[in-house]
């Protein structure tokens, strides 16, 4: 029984992690995104072995899930500020002037 209040508590805890990734998160908290990053990824890491270890199979799907959705957003991000890389003789557009 107690395993399986930790369990979902792990699983609470990671999504909390993963809500604190965002900039408001980043500001709240008064540190950068890329440790933000690291906390997030580290503790999916360990949990995710925790979770083997202990053959707790839903905290591992739901590791798995989680570890997906952030390489995804790490994969978009870095192709969208590859786009946003200016070309050689142009000035680079912000956001806001595309309107």
């Amino acid at each position: 029984m107690i395993l399986k209040v930790l369990t979902f508590g792990a699983i609470a805890l990671l999504i909390l992690l993963r809500l604190t990734r965002t900039p408001l998160g980043a500001r709240l908290l008064g540190v950068s995104r890329r440790v933000l990053d690291a906390v997030y990824f580290g503790a999916l890491l360990v949990t995710g072995v925790l979770a083997a270890a202990f053959e707790q199979w839903i905290l591992l799907g739901a590791v798995v899930v989680l570890l997906v959705l952030g390489l995804v957003e790490e994969v978009r991000r870095r192709s969208r500020a590859a786009r946003l890389v200016t070309e050689p003789g142009r000035a680079p557009r912000s956001p806001r002037s595309r309107r």
